[in-house]
This record gives C-alpha cells, sequence and structure tokens, in this order.
C-alpha cells in the first residue's frame, strides 16, 4: 500500500496570537478580555449592543481600549472586551464517540450524552472520547486521562463559545472552531501553563513528572508558562513547547514530520506496520480509528520499534495513524492508511466493510 499522510492539528487558549492582517472576527481571548477585530461600518455602540447587556456599556470600552475618536476607529483594530460585561448562557457539548471505560463525574459515560461546566471526565487505559461544542469544535480526550470543563458556556447574542478545560492528569486535542467563525475564549490549563487559541486544532499534555507539552499542528496559538504567566510565546504550525515541573518554558520546538509507513496482511485479521525511522524520533504513537478524522479511536499504543503490527475488531475498514514523538515527548502530524478486514467471524458494532479507494486522502486527524 501507498503511505497517504494526513496532517493533523490542535491546540486550545487563554490567550491569542493577533497578527496585522487578521480579518474581522472574534478572535479568542487575552486574559478576562474578548478580544475583536473591528469592522468595517461597526461602532462602539453597536458592539455594546451585540456582546454586553447594554448599548452604554460602550463608554467603558472605550477607556478600556484609549480610544479619543469613537467616529474614526481603523477596521482591523483589535478591541478589548471585559468578559464581565458579555452576557452569556450555559452551553453543553454532546459525546460523539466513546471507546472503553470512561466515566463523568465517576459515573460511566454513554455516547449522545452531554456534557456541562464543572464536570469531570476520566478516561481509562484503551479508552477515549470525544465530544463535540455548540459551534461543531471538538475535543478529544485520550487514554489515561482526567479533564475538569472548567467553563462552558457561550455568547447570549452570538453564540460564540466561552470554554476552559482543565486537564488534572493526560491529555487533551481539540479542533476549535472548525467553521472558523472565531471563539470567546477556548483555553486549555495545566497545573504549570495555558494554551489559547483562535481557531486552531492541537494537542495538550500534562504529567507530574514532565510538566506540560503543546504541540500545535495548525493555525497560530500561544503559549504561556506560570513561571512567566504575564508573557505569551508565539507558536506557529508544527511547533512545539514545553514547560518544566516549575511553570518554567522550553524553547520552540519544531515537531517531526510524519513518518513513512507501510502495511502488509499477515493474517485475515492483521495487518503487519513498517515504520520508516525518523530521525530524532524516540518513539511512535500508533492508533486505529473507525474513522479518517481520529475521532473513534478503537485502540493505541506507544512503541520505540519500527515493526508492529495493528488490527480491527472486526469485518469493516479502518484507518491506523503513526505520528513521531521526539526526546521532549513531542508529537507530530500523523501518517495514516486505510485497511479492510473482509474475513467474517468477529461481530462488532463498527459496520460493514467498504472498499478501499486509491488515491492521496486529504484530511485532518487528532
Amino acid at each position: 500500500m501507498k503511505i497517504q499522510h494526513f496532517f493533523c492539528c490542535l491546540f486550545a487558549s487563554l490567550l491569542t496570537l493577533i497578527t496585522q492582517n487578521a480579518i474581522a472576527q472574534p478572535a479568542g481571548a487575552q486574559g478576562e478580555y474578548f478580544l475583536y477585530h473591528i469592522k468595517q461600518g461597526e461602532t462602539l455602540s453597536s458592539l455594546s449592543e451585540t456582546f454586553t447587556s447594554r448599548q452604554s456599556n460602550w463608554q467603558q470600552i472605550k477607556k478600556i481600549n484609549n480610544i479619543t475618536n469613537t467616529r474614526k476607529i481603523p477596521v482591523g483594530t483589535v478591541l478589548q472586551i471585559p468578559f464581565q460585561l458579555i452576557d452569556e448562557t450555559p452551553d453543553q457539548a454532546k459525546i460523539i464517540y466513546l471507546t472503553g471505560e470512561v466515566q463523568i463525574n465517576k459515573q460511566p459515560g454513554r455516547k449522545q450524552q452531554l456534557i456541562n461546566e464543572a464536570d469531570t471526565i476520566t478516561t481509562g487505559a484503551q479508552s477515549n472520547i470525544t465530544f463535540e461544542l455548540s459551534d461543531e469544535s471538538k475535543v478529544q480526550i485520550p487514554p489515561d486521562s482526567t479533564v475538569v470543563i472548567q467553563r462552558l458556556r457561550k455568547f447570549q447574542g452570538t453564540g460564540l463559545i466561552d470554554s476552559v478545560f482543565n486537564i488534572q492528569t493526560g491529555n487533551l486535542a481539540a479542533h476549535a472552531s472548525p467553521k472558523e467563525t472565531g471563539v470567546g475564549r477556548f483555553e486549555i490549563r495545566t497545573p504549570v501553563s495555558i494554551t489559547g487559541v483562535r481557531g486552531t486544532v492541537l494537542r495538550t499534555g500534562t504529567s507530574n513528572h514532565t510538566g506540560a507539552n503543546s504541540e500545535l499542528l495548525q493555525g497560530q496559538a500561544a503559549f504561556i508558562a506560570w513561571a512567566n504567566r504575564h508573557q505569551a510565546i508565539n507558536i506557529e504550525s508544527n511547533q512545539g513547547i514545553t514547560a518544566n515541573t516549575s511553570g518554567t518554558a522550553g524553547d520552540i520546538i519544531d515537531l517531526l514530520p510524519p513518518p513513512e509507513i507501510n502495511l502488509n496482511q499477515t493474517s485475515p485479521f492483521e495487518f503487519s506496520l513498517n515504520i520508516a525511522p525518523v530521525p530524532e524520533a524516540s518513539t511512535y504513537l500508533v492508533r486505529v480509528s473507525n474513522d479518517i478524522a481520529g475521532y473513534d479511536v478503537i485502540s493505541s499504543h506507544i512503541t520505540t520499534k519500527t515493526l508492529t503490527s495493528v488490527t480491527g475488531p472486526g469485518k469493516g475498514t479502518y484507518y491506523v495513524s503513526v505520528r513521531s514523538i521526539d526526546g521532549n515527548k513531542l508529537a507530530g502530524a500523523d501518517a495514516i492508511l486505510p485497511f479492510t478486514i473482509t474475513a467474517t467471524g468477529i461481530t462488532t458494532e463498527s459496520g460493514v466493510s467498504i472498499g478501499t479507494s486509491a488515491g492521496a486522502l486529504l484530511q485532518m486527524q487528532y
């Protein structure tokens, strides 16, 4: 089989990188302020009416942003609007994929279950959960992780998401604002760091032994380490960064490329997976999923070997993804290949077999 590469992307927000040529739209958060790029025809009065409870709040917004002439605000100006002025309503997320032992507030989770603010999600070994926010942002929590939904709300006037995810241990991956409508706030916190984005694919993790790490696969983001919490470090696509257990940030590091991979069927239900060695890679994460995007994960394992094997639960088409992990525990984008099991004899809820199509598959995976 020919290799097909798929480039993944995930990361989240307490601070958002603002570029000079940013388009007019919601732009995430910086501290306790919502950021917004003003566009043609908008006024402080109209924005106050859209985002806050009172039109008269324009005066406070004017003062905060040091605006002297409200009639000549340049298009693209980044306005800071205090979150405390913004009307919000509670929001919910829905579990769309779940594998293995997943607990919500110490009770077994189930597909289609709703997730609320203050919920605690815990995944066991070989367990995964993916849930979707009301703006179609997706959050995935892999095995051996505990994540608290610290905040889950939306702006009353616009429906923009205001969310904060606190990783107590383990990892979290997210695709924020896939429709590119922007977010009110999208933050991923660990005990020693905060990562913030506007609309990005990213992964973030934490460990009591190593600190925290963030991997940005697509978009722009900012990373804040607790030891220097007033300084944001801007991260670009295919870059990563770590913070040690004291909250001190390391250098920005280029993520490793996806490896070349090949599959060969060795039995009715098993395929050998050959991974071409990637310089500077210390290990490889191998995952099998029901879907090409990698939301519905069946199994995963980390290996130091470049020859391993994969299988599926029964007849059907599955997707194996492999990412290279460096000595800093930062992982790059995935290489992905489909494989089809045509044999019968194992029953599964995964569905019937579908043919593998030829040609490159253009798809992001978490």
